[in-house]
């Protein structure tokens, strides 16, 4: 019975050696999930922050936006022309896109609506409604010529 008592010692091992194995497999997989869950919690604090940076800087605008003796006036300007252009191309935007602001309440909603989808304000075909002529302009090609049409 010599080689069935070294089979059987052989099979011991090599479950032995499976069962290590599967406990450092689940360790790693435990390390893993939880190195994934801690990275997730600092990126969901650090876009808070952000967040909170974001508010704090419009606060600040909002406080000194009008004050030209501020130190941080030409980022204040800057920030003004900024704001203003972006509003001339969303008003483009809506334009091309048949929408315009609700009278009530600001919302945007198509041009052909009735009733507006936020605040159920009838929407009267006699209101005054910015619109924005918008030209599309399509930039010009270049005329490609052949090594014949080059020399003439």
């Amino acid at each position: 019975m010599g080689f069935v008592d070294s089979v059987k010692g052989f099979a011991g091992k090599v479950g032995e050696s499976v069962e290590r194995g599967a406990k450092t497999v689940s360790s790693n997989s435990k390390k893993f999930a939880e190195k994934n869950k801690v990275k997730r919690d600092i990126a969901h604090i650090e876009a808070d922050i952000n967040a909170d940076y974001i508010e704090l800087g419009k606060a600040l605008f909002e406080k000194i936006g009008n004050d030209p003796e501020s130190e941080y006036a030409s980022t204040i300007t800057d920030i003004k022309e900024k704001n203003d252009k972006l509003n001339d191309l969303k008003a483009v935007l809506m334009s091309l896109e048949d929408k315009m602001f609700c009278v009530n309440c600001g919302a945007q909603i198509s041009k052909d609506q009735l009733f507006c989808d936020k605040c159920g304000t009838k929407v009267n075909e006699n209101d005054t409604v910015e619109t924005v002529e918008a030209e599309v302009v399509e930039e010009p090609t270049e005329e490609v010529f052949t090594s014949d049409e080059a020399k003439d």
